[in-house]
């Protein structure tokens, strides 16, 4: 299968009377793409910001963060935005520079959410101050429960996604990104010396069931889903968005997916990548015990692998469900890595460790979400205006910050353990 990521570079971003790209530039009509995210009867209002690099600006309240893509031909996110069909293949636009952040204005303590800082100590710490990002805040409907008012929203982010990224159509991408990955059984004779890859993707922790609007993997709320094998393209093609727990993963890195991205960099020169596993964290240690067994002979019996790397989503149960995995892959002789959080609270770095696994022993850190910071002031607060206070700034922690700690590692943090 092979997909084209037809990129167009963005570098400035402002409200026009159009939505259109001229020289790297993107005008939005902001009353057409309001009007669009209006059109839901679960949300009552649809408010609209740009906030750009550099800018002493805070967005608060964040829910999740957007990459805008299009595809050329069929559907976009089918069963959660389209109609259900098969993505991976064929053409996609893909605008670099340019975040769709969707903010939760129901939640009534706004310091449970993630928020981004443009400018200042703290937005080093994020992707997300670099971007051009569009701010969608939606005040729910009288009669929109939670669920259905996470589900509203997290469609108004990816419309606005869509949006977006069609106006790249009409100009030409500035580069392409090819994946093409064949089957496994059909790689050629030269590269069989190549060591055997597989990616074991965990999509969701049913410590938090999902609610039957909650569509994580083609629209599907994963409640009964057992280890599935797919194309890595469909993961970078919008067949996997985040659910409504946690901020530890944005669908942004989900689309961008930094260790897909870097198997397939390395795919045919110093390995040969054979696929992706997805699971989810289990509730009972039955389900635990299966799913960590038919994940891994789905890695060593079915793809072949001689390697596998295991991201998680989550706190402590999909830790031990991912280890539980891990280990039974090692005892199949599958090498593994895993990467992991720092979930511990009195900065011991013990929390990566709970497990003890023969054969584990290559954890990659990506950061402690206890890590105290300082948010400095600033002058404009988007998504809390009702929330003076955070404009002034105060003690935070990189768990706060979004994008800081993202457990797909495509956090700019590790943390080393002497």
């Amino acid at each position: 299968m092979r997909l084209d990521l037809e990129w167009t570079d963005v570098t400035a971003l402002h409200a026009g009377p159009a939505t259109r790209l001229v020289d790297h530039g993107l005008g939005i009509d902001l009353d057409a793409l309001r009007t669009l995210l209006e059109a839901d009867r679960r949300l009552d209002g649809v408010r609209l910001d740009l906030a750009r690099p550099g800018e002493a600006c805070r967005i608060a309240r964040v829910f999740d963060v957007f990459a805008p893509r299009a595809r050329e031909e069929g559907e976009d996110f089918p069963g959660v935005l389209g109609a259900l069909a098969r993505v991976g293949g064929g053409r996609t636009r893909a605008l670099a520079g340019v975040a769709v952040v969707v903010t939760d204005q129901q939640l009534d303590n706004p310091a449970t959410l993630a928020l981004i800082d443009m400018s200042g100590p703290v937005a080093t710490l994020s992707p997300f101050s670099q971007t051009h990002n569009v701010v969608v805040s939606a005040r729910p409907a009288p009669s929109a429960t939670r669920n259905e008012y996470l589900a509203a929203i997290r469609q108004a982010g990816l419309r606005a996604a869509v949006y977006l990224a069609r106006a790249a159509r009409d100009v030409a991408a500035d580069r392409v990104d090819v994946f093409d990955l064949p089957a496994p059984a059909l790689a050629p004779a030269e590269v069989r010396g190549l060591p055997r890859v597989a990616y074991v993707f965990q999509i969701h922790s049913h410590q938090r069931p999902t609610g039957i609007d909650e569509g994580i993997l083609y629209g599907d709320p994963v409640r009964r889903m057992l280890p599935t094998l797919v194309h890595p393209n469909e993961i970078l093609d919008g067949a996997v968005v985040r659910g409504f727990m946690g901020r530890a993963v944005t669908t942004w890195a989900t689309q961008n997916h930094p260790v897909i991205r870097a198997l397939y960099a390395q795919h045919g020169r110093t390995l040969w990548f054979v696929g992706v596993v997805l699971s989810v964290a289990q509730a009972t240690e039955p389900e635990r015990v299966r799913s960590a067994a038919m994940t891994a002979g789905l890695v060593a019996d079915v793809l072949g692998a001689d390697g596998a790397i295991f991201t998680k989503i989550g706190g402590g149960a999909p830790h031990v469900d991912m280890a539980q995995a891990a280990a039974q892959c090692a005892a199949r002789g599958v090498k593994t890595t895993l990467i992991v959080e720092d979930m511990s609270t009195d900065g011991s770095e013990e929390g990566m460790l709970l497990f003890n696994f023969p054969g584990l022993d290559a954890l990659v850190n990506v950061g402690s979400a206890q890590e105290k910071t300082m948010l400095p002031p600033m002058e404009r607060v988007i998504g809390a205006e009702d929330q003076a206070a955070l404009a002034g700034g105060g003690p935070s922690t990189y768990g706060a910050i979004c994008g800081a700690i993202e457990q797909v590692g495509a956090s700019r943090l590790m943390a080393r353990v002497q």
